[in-house]
């Protein structure tokens, strides 16, 4: 009876998995899915850190506004000194001087002297002066000595306006309200003020027009919300 040897084939070299060029070729195609979700993954990191940066810039611009919008709103209607019958208020386009209660962390100290103006570096300054400070003349055109607080920085420009009786310019002597540029030892305050500010061109910033209505001049009794304008009771 003849035994069948059982030969065992070895696989031949053909069927001995992938060949050179075709794990050349895998690897090229795994380069480039590689390449291909890199550039998606940046492209998703650069939308998020614009969006961010987007975000950031809305907040401060937010921010600012609502500060002088707050500051602006409660100037107070004290007597000139000097004069004892007119306002002590003092604005042109580029600066802004009025008297104010002290900040909320300083709440304990008297009124101050407030100077809204914008600096050569593109700033936009609010600075303070305590009304019992017999150091440092508040007249004055320099501010050293006075408590400074940066509104906002990397301005370009800045203006303001205010609204209020004014001589009628055809002379009839009557006394008509109008956005004007200059208020100063009135007897009256403006019973508005613009604040317009504008950023350097490429910029991405946008200072939307702020109006403010000052309380004081416009005899408000009303406790209002700043950002909504809406009266939350008697005051």
């Amino acid at each position: 009876m003849m035994q069948t040897s059982r030969l065992k084939r070895e696989p031949s070299c053909g069927q001995s998995g992938f060949t050179l060029i075709e794990m050349l070729v895998s690897l090229a195609m795994v380069a480039m899915v590689s390449a291909v979700m890199m550039i998606g993954i940046g492209r998703m990191d650069l939308r998020q850190r614009l969006a961010a940066t987007k975000e950031a810039q809305l907040d401060e611009i937010a921010d600012a506004q609502f500060a002088l919008r707050h500051r602006v709103a409660h100037i107070l209607p004290s007597l000139n000194p000097q004069t004892g019958s007119t306002i002590d208020f003092s604005g042109n386009e580029f600066v802004m001087d009025f008297d104010g209660a002290p900040p909320d962390n300083a709440a304990g100290d008297a009124f101050q002297r407030y100077r809204l103006r914008l600096e050569r570096s593109g700033d936009l300054m609010l600075y303070r002066l305590s009304s019992v400070n017999e150091t440092v003349d508040r007249r004055q055109a320099t501010v050293d000595g006075w408590v400074a607080k940066r509104i906002l920085s990397g301005a370009a420009a800045f203006s303001l306006r205010y609204f209020g009786p004014a001589p009628d310019s055809e002379g009839n002597g009557g006394v008509v309200s109008r956005w004007q540029n200059r208020w100063s030892n009135r007897k009256v305050l403006p019973s508005l003020i613009s604040v317009r500010l504008e950023f350097p061109s490429g910029d991405k910033r946008s200072w939307p027009d702020l109006v403010v209505r000052l309380r004081a001049a416009n005899g408000d009794a009303c406790d209002r919300d700043l950002q909504t304008d809406d009266c939350k009771g008697s005051i």
